[in-house]
């Protein structure tokens, strides 16, 4: 997966598959979104933004991250902020989906 160059991209969800680890990210400007899988890099699209895209269309436009409880909320402030301590808060204490 590649990392977000800009503090545009941010993680929104991790999903565990046969071939990896994947990450969807979402641009804060554009609400574009991309993935780190083979599918993504050949085709602009994959069934892992696929299924970004429907939960942000069911809940009107926002993403309902999972995180566990056992987040402190001191850990889940300061991600709020930063692009890279809400990722590393989802790879600690986020769901991650299996599609």
């Amino acid at each position: 997966m590649r990392t977000s160059m800009t503090n545009d991209w941010q993680t929104t969800q991790i999903f565990l598959s046969d071939n990896g680890v994947f990450e969807v990210e979402v641009s804060a400007s554009s609400y574009r979104l991309r993935c780190g899988c083979n599918g993504y890099s050949t085709r602009l699209s994959c069934k892992h933004t696929r299924f970004v895209k429907q939960r942000m269309s069911a809940n009107n436009g926002v993403y309902p991250t999972e995180i566990s409880n056992r987040a402190s909320k001191v850990d889940s402030l300061i991600a709020s902020k930063d692009p890279k301590a809400f990722r590393e808060l989802l790879v600690h204490y986020g769901k991650i989906e299996v599609v």
